[in-house]
């Protein structure tokens, strides 16, 4: 391929990656850098991709390949805090920006990056000196916007991040989706913790306005239906065992989103024997790729796969999580399309632990509704009703997976876990074949140690670096009006039987 062409590749998978489409971008990248192995902006957008869709393997070897060939490339060392961001090695992404500072001081991207690393690394206070000053000299980058009011909040300087929020939010430069979003939902969260929840409320509306998914909640309905009928009970019985299947190094944590599994993989990752790998989205990849077809189309292929398919499906998922996590004891996957896949996991591996999380339903929906999931791919979580309609989905789902998988099971509740930690980890850990230790009732500790890097950054990361306690529990109650739309979703699916 020419030199031009390379280039026009490049540029077209920057453009996608820009524009959300990581797996487009990611396989042109691979085109070119299969054609030039040299060529560093394809590896730079390479890596941006595969950290986007949580390959963290793929994303470190190719930022590590740019930073060899270009080691003085702002570009490149700004990418590299940015991977190294998501695999949770905050000093070393701090180092990365330090030295695209040194090489150019006035590239306006610094500022932002450098402040995301210190708000990821719990340095709240250094962060707010650091872009007061930064400010002193001229308007601060859009990217920066949101670390300082993250900053502010931690501080408890909360009128300063509720005022930094607003007026960015009215008058800042930078109107895109992607900026606005994430500064509207900590305006929200300010204003909560300031005690001011009608406003809160509003600022959340507000947040989820800005892009409206579509919702087809008969639609939700008939894909839940369906994986029940497709997985009963008969099909997990006389399967034929290998060593890979009665394997039980994997562990599952299923649950919706923001109902606790950040706090449950921490748990159970912070034992000396066990490891976190977030929510990694290695087994949908692997059913993709061994199945041929994408999306929840994945599920219902395996349900009528061969054993030796089964069989292939399984030694990828084994090598893939080890090569994530090396070779713990345990290596817990906490990913939300989980419960989708748990009728998977049983025929895969029947004799892993699989830990079922349950939280309040409207305290969940709240965390939901307060925090920027993708409007588009996860519409229903931009409206309390349609949170409610996936909730009752979710557990209509979760009661079939009880009754016919074949794995040890245990269902833990959030606030008895919050409450009690004492009594409700030693049962985790038993489910999940591990001795108790100590370290488990602690595991704010372990997201510290090994660089940093025991545990990948989640939406969670500033609540599960603080010691296990019962702050989230009730808050709901402030949101009357927002619960009751909430509870109208649920009972539309509750009421049908």
């Amino acid at each position: 391929m020419p030199p031009a062409d390379l280039q026009s590749k490049v540029q077209q998978a920057a453009s996608l990656y820009e524009a959300g489409r990581s797996p487009e971008a990611e396989a042109i990248c691979r085109e070119v850098v299969r054609k030039d192995p040299r060529n560093v902006v394809g590896l730079r957008i390479l890596a941006l991709s595969c950290a986007r869709s949580m390959r963290w393997n793929d994303a470190i070897r190719a930022i590590e390949k740019a930073r060899k060939l270009a080691p003085k490339d702002p570009g490149v060392l700004l990418n590299s805090s940015t991977v190294l961001l998501g695999l949770g090695r905050f000093e070393e992404a701090l180092d990365a920006v330090r030295k695209a500072r040194e090489i150019s001081p006035r590239d306006p991207r610094i500022a932002g990056m450098y402040a995301e690393g210190l708000v990821y690394a719990n340095r709240h206070r250094e962060c707010v000196d650091f872009l007061e000053e930064a400010a002193s000299k001229g308007p601060l980058p859009a990217n920066a916007i949101l670390s300082y009011v993250d900053a502010c909040i931690e501080t408890d300087d909360l009128e300063e991040a509720i005022s930094a929020a607003r007026t960015f939010l009215e008058s800042g430069p930078d109107r895109s989706p992607a900026s606005t979003r994430p500064v509207g939902a900590s305006l929200g969260r300010a204003l909560e913790k300031a005690g001011r929840h009608a406003e809160a409320a509003r600022a959340w509306k507000e947040m989820n306005e800005v892009v409206a998914g579509p919702f087809e909640a008969e639609e939700a309905s008939r894909l839940i239906d369906g994986l029940i009928d497709a997985f009963p009970a008969e099909l997990f019985k006389d399967r034929s065992e290998t060593r890979a299947s009665k394997n039980r190094q994997p562990v599952f944590i299923l649950g919706l989103a923001r109902s606790g599994t950040s706090l449950l993989e921490r748990v159970v990752g912070a034992h000396p024997d066990a490891h976190g790998i977030g929510e990694s989205t290695l087994l949908d990849e692997i059913l993709e790729a061994r199945l041929g077809v994408s999306g929840a189309e994945t599920v219902f292929r395996i349900a009528e796969a061969d054993d030796d398919t089964l069989e292939r499906i399984r030694t990828d998922y084994l090598r893939g999580i080890q090569a994530l996590a090396g070779r713990r004891e345990r290596i817990a996957n906490k990913s939300l399309m989980l419960p989708r896949e748990a009728g998977a996991i049983g025929l895969l591996f029947p004799e892993a632990a699989i830990l079922f999380i349950e939280r309040d339903g409207p305290d969940t929906a709240m965390s939901i509704y307060a925090n920027t999931f993708d409007p588009l791919r996860m519409a229903w979580t931009s409206r309390m009703d349609s949170i409610g309609v996936m909730t009752a989905l979710h557990h209509r789902l979760v009661e079939h997976w009880r009754r016919v998988l074949p794995n040890p099971m245990l269902t833990v509740d959030y606030q008895t876990l919050a409450r009690t930690p004492e009594a409700v980890v030693p049962r985790v850990l038993e489910t999940c074949g591990l001795a108790m230790d100590d370290s488990c009732l602690s595991p704010e500790n372990a997201a510290r140690d090994a660089r940093g890097a025991r545990f990948i950054p989640t939406l969670s990361e500033q609540q599960v670096r603080k010691p296990i306690n019962t702050t989230a529990i009730g808050r709901s109650e402030a949101h009357a009006d927002l619960v009751a739309d909430f509870e109208r979703g649920r009972a539309s699916i509750t009421d049908q039987g």
